[in-house]
């Protein structure tokens, strides 16, 4: 039974803003277990769903759809969508994954066989280089394990990190679209699966395919939200206030003090600087007051848990 690539009507709304986090898991996987393959349901949420994301993900593997977009007015609309079993789709591995990446859901499955078959696999280790700043690099890379970090390296020589790419995003995309070189460093976090596409081929698919085209436009336009919230947040807020929103990510939705998600723990204290646009000593010195407040576990000077709650009361007087 294949997939249908057209979008389902979701079939119930649930606004989980009105409770507490450490409630939501639950509300959404009760919700997600009751639809049928096919069908989907959306909620609303008052901040980046990335936690709650990994733990139902890994809950239903295999099964569920997200789609996850910043609405701009500080709200998330997250739609699930059931999947039908893999064997039930009759898909191979690599194919069934760029399915569910934001760029090709509404392609149809000939386009979808097209790009499979034009796609290569790559793996990566740990700090490992996988496009360099200034250099043409000419493909379009999609994360299938693990994270990447894109960072730019001033003339000064302190890295900045941009953002995360997690899986079924994509990265390199200004190159691949305006034909220049990478704009920024890519930088794999931990160990790291993609899939490349050839540039040439992915700008001839967008000519070819309007639902692509639809595809990419709308992850430009999530991507656009995320990278000028990170920029109001370098611009504007203190230190303390700039790592605690990037920690925030990496909170769970559990009540307390609780392990952060997203490999979080791999992250110096250099790394979280670099995030925030400091100097390492005032990033742990901004560590060690969050650790006085109780909004976070410092072992061996590495996060090892966090306090959402508190995180949002530190982040909160400068919203």
């Amino acid at each position: 039974m294949p997939f249908s690539p057209t979008p389902a009507e979701p079939v119930e709304q649930i606004d989980l803003r009105c409770l507490p986090t450490w409630e939501r898991h639950d509300r959404m996987l009760g919700a997600f277990d009751r639809l049928k393959p096919g069908q989907a349901v959306r909620f609303l949420n008052d901040h980046e769903p990335k936690a709650l994301r990994g733990s139902i993900e890994a809950e239903r593997e295999g099964i569920i759809l997200w789609d996850v977009r910043n609405m701009g007015d500080g709200s998330w609309s997250i739609v699930l969508t059931r999947l039908p079993q893999a064997e039930a789709q009759g898909d191979p591995p690599r194919l069934a994954f760029l399915r569910r990446c934001t760029m090709f859901r509404a392609a149809s499955r000939d386009i979808m066989r097209e790009i499979d078959r034009a796609a290569r696999d790559r793996s990566y280790h740990d700090r490992m280089i996988i496009v360099a700043e200034g250099v043409n690099s000419p493909s379009l890379g999609i994360v299938r394990r693990g994270v990447v970090e894109v960072t730019l390296t001033p003339e000064e020589g302190r890295e900045i990190v941009l953002y995360d790419v997690l899986p079924y995003s994509m990265y390199n995309e200004a190159a691949v679209f305006d034909e220049g070189t990478a704009e920024a460093t890519v930088v794999a976090r931990g160990e790291v699966d993609t899939v490349e596409l050839p540039a040439a081929f992915v700008r001839g698919l967008l000519a070819r395919s309007p639902e692509v085209a639809t595809g990419c436009a709308r992850f430009f336009a999530q991507r656009q939200r995320r990278l000028t919230g990170a920029a109001g947040n370098l611009a504007f807020g203190r230190v303390l206030t700039r790592i605690a929103r990037v920690l925030l990510d990496y909170a769970s939705p559990d009540a307390g003090l609780a392990r952060g998600v997203g490999g979080v723990e791999r992250i110096t204290q250099t790394d979280l600087a670099a995030r925030v646009g400091t100097v390492r000593d005032m990033g742990s010195r901004a560590l060690s007051h969050l650790q006085e407040v109780g909004a976070i576990e410092l072992k061996r000077g590495r996060v090892a848990r966090l306090d959402r709650a508190k995180l949002e009361e530190v982040v909160r007087p400068s919203a």
